[in-house]
């Protein structure tokens, strides 16, 4: 509420100094053209106490702002009124065409406070307009813009002018704050939807985990026991071999438990960041030997350390996976880092993007592998985009897919 409080006063002061220059040009035509005696002193007294108001108002806002809140607001409308009021009154009272200008206070109200302040406003405007009827004017040339019904028709086409451009520039500022607003809230709606999508799945992650651990067990227990009891020695090194398989799937599923809906695992350790890349890519390779891989690596020296965990590197793992699988015969991975940023750019020889699914891709669970759950890229760019980063899928030419990854160092870098 501080924020758009803040911007409506300012916008509020901005269009005050536009009336202020609008109505010193009705006033010197007034004087110079039409032939009537404006008491300038006493106008140019209530023009310049607006005005230093207007700036003293401005140099508050930057220092007021934790307490400012709309009773400030209040003040400054309150302020355009009774100025606005001095100056009729000064200059013809009721029968000036200018008093159509204490619409634009109850205007702004409305358009930008609650009911109960408007109604202050707009009664309070309402109040002076009505004293202008009633109080006697100050000075005999008052009679004289009273009796000057082509003055009267100026005043009022000049009026209606003035007043057009401070209501369409305060609306139209306002619609596109609104603008912006929804905007920002689609954009949080959006993001709280990811999330929700991604504590879905951890929970399923979590729950799966723990509803395999009991069929693990009891193929880890009867493959021990087949393997004591039969004598072929092919069949026990297969056996044996299933047990590690085994021993494997329920040490992914423990790690699975223990990390569901984790943004940054407990296990991080410090490591310098070519070091780091080294280490993951090494793995990876490991892991994908029939896939053919290249790697550069290039940034300052010597590179920061960071924080290097589970979360940020199963990130990686993911979009090599998904290249791997991509690939006809080879990948390339590019690794470089400034002072602020850590870039991966993996690149696939594949037959890339189907056009449908580029868009959908690391927002949602989709895949065109068989075998395939599709949530790889999902919780990739989940995971990188709570960190700050982004993860973006282009389409090669002839062929191919390229992933870029674009990661803040503030995320990783070691304090």
């Amino acid at each position: 509420m501080t924020t758009t409080i803040d911007h409506t006063l300012r916008y509020l002061l901005l269009i005050r100094l536009v009336v202020i220059g609008g109505q010193i040009v009705a006033l010197a035509a007034m004087d110079a053209w039409f032939g009537v005696a404006v008491p300038w002193p006493r106008v140019s007294l209530v023009l310049v106490l607006l005005a230093a108001f207007t700036l003293y108002s401005w140099t508050r806002l930057a220092r007021d702002a934790a307490r400012r809140d709309e009773r400030h607001y209040l003040l400054q409308s309150l302020a355009d009124i009774a100025a606005l009021s001095a100056l009729i009154y000064l200059t013809g009272g009721a029968f000036n065409p200018f008093v159509s200008l204490f619409l634009l206070p109850i205007v702004f109200a409305a358009a930008a406070m609650p009911l109960a302040y408007m109604t202050g406003i707009a009664l309070t405007a309402i109040g002076a307009y009505t004293a202008l009827m009633l109080l006697a004017l100050p000075e005999r040339h008052a009679h004289a813009v009273a009796g000057r019904f082509d003055l009267h028709v100026w005043g009022m086409w000049y009026g209606f002018i003035l007043s057009a451009l401070c209501v369409g520039l305060f609306v139209a500022r306002l619609s596109r704050r609104l603008r912006r607003r929804d905007r920002e809230l689609a954009a949080l709606r959006e993001e709280a939807l990811a999330a929700e999508r991604l504590m879905a799945l951890g929970t399923l992650a979590a729950a799966t985990a723990h509803e395999l651990g009991t069929p693990l067990a009891t193929i880890a227990l009867v493959s021990g026991e087949l393997q004591h009891l039969v004598t072929d020695e092919e069949a026990r090194s297969e056996l044996a071999r299933l047990r590690e398989q085994v021993a494997r799937c329920r040490e992914i599923l423990a790690r699975m438990s223990a990390d569901a809906g984790a943004l940054q695992a407990d296990s991080g350790h410090r490591v310098r960041l070519d070091d780091y890349l080294d280490s993951v890519v090494n793995d990876w390779r490991q892991r994908r030997p029939e896939v053919q891989v290249r790697f550069v690596r290039h940034g300052a020296a010597p590179a920061p350390a960071i924080i290097a965990d589970r979360v940020i590197t199963q990130a990686i793992v993911n979009v090599l996976d998904n290249a791997a699988d991509a690939a006809a015969r080879r990948i390339d991975i590019d690794g470089a880092w400034d002072a602020e940023h850590l870039q991966l750019d993996i690149r696939d020889d594949g037959a890339g993007i189907a056009p449908e699914l580029r868009a959908r891709l690391g927002h949602e669970a989709v895949t065109t592998k068989r075998e395939g759950m599709g949530i790889g890229l999902l919780l990739s760019h989940s995971i990188l985009e709570r960190l700050g980063g982004v993860l973006k899928l282009d389409a090669l030419a002839p062929r191919g897919t390229h992933a870029h990854i674009r990661l803040p160092l503030t995320s990783l870098v070691v304090p």
